[in-house]
């Protein structure tokens, strides 16, 4: 029996050394890998996926590749809209405009635009909130040319407090 260990030690060895190189032995590491895998494929940098909204969760997107109608805002951008002021064209500097939004909106942001003659040298040095549903802007011409230029402001605004 003494002799007989290590030859059947042996026999297993070289049975465990050709199964891994084998097609078979292969797919047995391929199926520990899947196992390893499965463990692990709700989590995204170690933070867990959910299929509905939960705390601390990730959210996984539906077939479309679109978030669940459920977690979108209901107000929003969906109440969004854009109020636009217009100051006269001529060449006088600077032009100030003072947008306000409907009542029960707020200003969110704004964009500019400059029309005319002189738009090339007309800088807007200030375009900010002045109170949550009102916005300001201003522009000069510098240096003056004497042509007669507009300044429009687009304020967006959407509903809330």
């Amino acid at each position: 029996m003494k002799r007989r260990l290590p030859l059947v030690l042996s026999i297993t060895a070289l049975v465990v050394a050709l199964a891994g190189i084998t097609p078979l032995g292969q797919a047995a590491r391929n199926a520990a890998d899947v196992v390893r895998f499965a463990r692990n494929a709700d989590r995204v940098d170690g933070i867990h996926a959910s299929k509905s909204p939960k705390a601390g969760r990730l959210l996984a997107l539906n077939s479309s590749k679109k978030f669940p109608a459920s977690v979108l805002p209901t107000t929003g951008l969906s109440s969004l809209e854009i109020v636009a002021l217009a100051s006269a064209q001529d060449s006088s500097t600077p032009k100030v405009l003072v947008v306000n939004c409907p009542a029960g909106k707020r200003a969110i942001s704004a964009a500019h635009r400059l029309t005319g003659g002189g738009a090339s040298s007309i800088a807007v040095t200030e375009s900010y909130p002045t109170t949550p549903s009102q916005w300001t802007m201003r522009a000069v011409e510098s240096p003056a040319t004497g042509s007669s230029w507009m300044l429009t402001a687009q304020v967006f605004c959407v509903a809330g407090t």
